[in-house]
């Protein structure tokens, strides 16, 4: 042989890598088998093929110069339509330019063990709302809410603030046990009638006790 035939290419090679149809045997982990034309073989997913294989699937398969069979998509599925998309690894869902939207006939469930949302804007909206934490911290520089019945109900309460605004059109407390309020300095103001109506009263001043109206009455 001399060296020009020695540097020539061959036009065709039989080991040509083939594109066929098959079907999913059986799928355990990772262990794929599939039925190529009657030849059962061992398969692998191919890296952008993100849909879990089902037995029964039909599918198509690319071998590669060494045997081995990739997955490369699933054509049709018999019976149920359900399917999982499953990512090998990290996964990041991006869309450069307009919108990204998730809708559903029924539910979206999001499942994690950790969810971060970092929005600028973020518009929550529904008919009911049902949530239940262990501990919950909230910060920020301003809240606003705005209920037509709101109630609370726990074991302790404790609110810390530098000044506390109430209005209330009416405003009814009932306290079971102790009502206890500390104060530096403590002022009531009504407009119409103060009433105080109780079976003991003890009023102790360190230093002096003003009474004064057009009207005081006793006993």
């Amino acid at each position: 042989m001399n060296n020009l035939s020695r540097k020539l290419i061959p036009m065709y090679n039989s080991n040509v890598s083939a594109v066929k149809t098959g079907s999913v045997i059986s799928v355990v982990l990772d262990e794929i088998r599939v039925n190529l034309s009657g030849e059962i073989k061992k398969a692998k997913k191919a890296f952008s093929c993100l849909i879990d294989l089902m037995p029964e699937d039909t599918i198509i398969c690319a071998e590669n110069n060494d045997g081995m069979v990739y997955v490369l998509g699933i054509i049709e599925r018999p019976g149920t339509q359900k399917m999982n998309l499953s990512f090998p690894s990290d996964a990041h869902i991006r869309t450069k330019q307009g919108s990204l939207n998730l809708n559903s006939q029924d539910s979206i469930s999001i499942s994690s063990s950790n969810v971060n949302c970092f929005s600028k804007r973020v518009i929550h909206k529904s008919f009911e709302a049902i949530i239940s934490y262990d501990n919950t911290t909230a910060l920020g520089n301003e809240f606003q809410a705005s209920f037509k019945t709101v109630r609370l109900i726990s074991n302790l309460i404790n609110t810390m603030a530098n000044q506390v605004i109430d209005k209330f059109k009416g405003y009814i407390r009932s306290t079971e046990d102790n009502d206890m309020v500390k104060a530096g300095n403590l002022n009531r103001q009504t407009d119409g009638l103060f009433s105080l109506d109780s079976k003991h009263t003890i009023m102790n001043s360190k230093k002096s006790t003003k009474i004064d109206g057009e009207k005081i009455l006793m006993g």
